[in-house]
């Protein structure tokens, strides 16, 4: 049973790892994805921050 897990590792590591970088990618450049990053962008930080980043 082990090896049979191990052996099919082995020949679809690849696969696996393709798929996930196709994943990611669409995640991050699929049509919806600026419109979120933009209104991710709009979140108001907590504290009075300056724009330089000091309190």
């Amino acid at each position: 049973m082990s090896e049979a897990l191990i052996v099919f590792a082995l020949k679809y590591w690849l696969v696996a790892a393709f798929a996930l970088f196709v994943a990611l990618l669409w995640q991050v450049f699929r049509p919806g994805a600026r419109a979120a990053m933009d209104r991710h962008a709009r979140i108001p930080f907590a504290g009075g921050e300056d724009t330089d980043g000091r309190t």
